[in-house]
């Protein structure tokens, strides 16, 4: 195939309007230098010269999405405090269509102190219980309501407690009755639960641990690729392998498409990029393959970044064209 075909593509995925509902969290940096051990205790001493708050989890697939020029809402909990009111403030002033729920729990917060380019500790304040039924039904309500206004439906799953067990069945049977995309960014707890779903996205740790199949060379790859496929009855399965890119399977069809980074900083946020791009290429129409190449060429893009971050469309193209000059070295 001509790979050109890639960005007429591209032009495509602002075209789409995708939901995300998952697990909304608030990321924040607080930047440093660090140059002289504590005395208190064997640990640096970090001054502090700024921070900055970026929504992460679910809301950083959303960001990623809008980034495109995708037309995006978001469905997740906050707490009502000051976080909460910052995330949902920081979303609808994008444009980013919101339906924020609350139960009582705070807004789900992750620190990371950073010295100089290096990652000190990682503080996280969260409470994690599954919504009640009562307030899952009122999501399922929403979704059944505005449904036809999406071409897709992204799950960001992470283990916080918005995706239940009854909400996954509910909305895999009205997305598969209405012919709806929908993706999941899983995590082990619900693994099972993602049954019929068109595509999932599990890394190589959460695919292994879900399997039971430990993954450590192609013969075990394939192995665990293909139990999860025929366990989850999907219509695809991607895992993301890091340094090795990312493996698709689709029937008996199995192909590695290696990573695109040249440099990596930092691959936090990097899986909600690449269900992101997935799910607003496959809503766009455009093929399960070039979908991944797409979501895979994003990947590797948002690694060189410091931080919680998401693609724009012109670096896209640029990587694309990279993508493109170099086709024998990526595939």
């Amino acid at each position: 195939m001509s790979y050109n075909i890639l960005y007429q593509y591209l032009d495509k995925l602002s075209n789409s309007k995708v939901l995300v509902i998952g697990d909304i969290m608030l990321d924040i940096f607080v930047y440093g230098n660090a140059k002289r051990i504590s005395p208190e205790a064997p640990v640096p001493v970090v001054n502090i010269e700024y921070e900055k708050k970026i929504p992460g989890g679910a809301a950083n697939v959303a960001l990623n999405l809008n980034e495109i020029g995708v037309k995006t809402s978001i469905i997740g909990l906050v707490g009502k405090d000051e976080y909460g009111k910052f995330l949902e403030h920081y979303l609808q002033g994008l444009g980013i269509e919101t339906f924020l729920l609350n139960d009582g729990r705070p807004t789900t917060i992750k620190t990371r102190v950073i010295a100089g380019s290096q990652q000190v500790v990682r503080i996280d304040r969260e409470v994690s219980h599954n919504l009640t039924d009562k307030k899952t039904e009122k999501v399922l309500k929403y979704i059944e309501d505005n449904l036809e206004n999406f071409d897709g439906i992204i799950i960001s799953d992470y283990a916080k407690g918005i995706i239940t067990k009854k909400l996954i069945k509910k909305l895999t049977d009205l997305c598969l009755k209405q012919n709806k995309i929908i993706t999941v960014d899983p995590k082990i707890e619900n693994f099972f639960y993602y049954k019929g779903v068109t595509t999932l996205t599990p890394n190589n740790k959460e695919a292994s641990t879900a399997s039971g199949i430990e993954i450590k060379d192609e013969r075990s790859l394939i192995k665990c690729g293909k139990y999860i496929l025929n366990k989850l009855k999907s219509k695809s399965l991607i895992i993301t392998r890091g340094p090795d890119g990312m493996t698709l399977f689709q029937d008996e069809k199995i192909e590695t498409l290696p990573a695109m980074a040249k440099e990596v900083f930092d691959v936090t946020g990097a899986g909600d990029t690449v269900i992101a791009i997935l799910t607003a290429a496959l809503s766009s129409g455009i093929p399960l393959r070039e979908s991944a190449i797409i979501s895979n060429i994003a990947a590797g893009i948002v690694v060189g970044k410091v931080g919680t971050a998401t693609v724009t469309q012109d670096e896209l193209k640029f990587g694309i064209n990279d993508f493109i000059s170099n086709v024998e070295k990526y595939l």
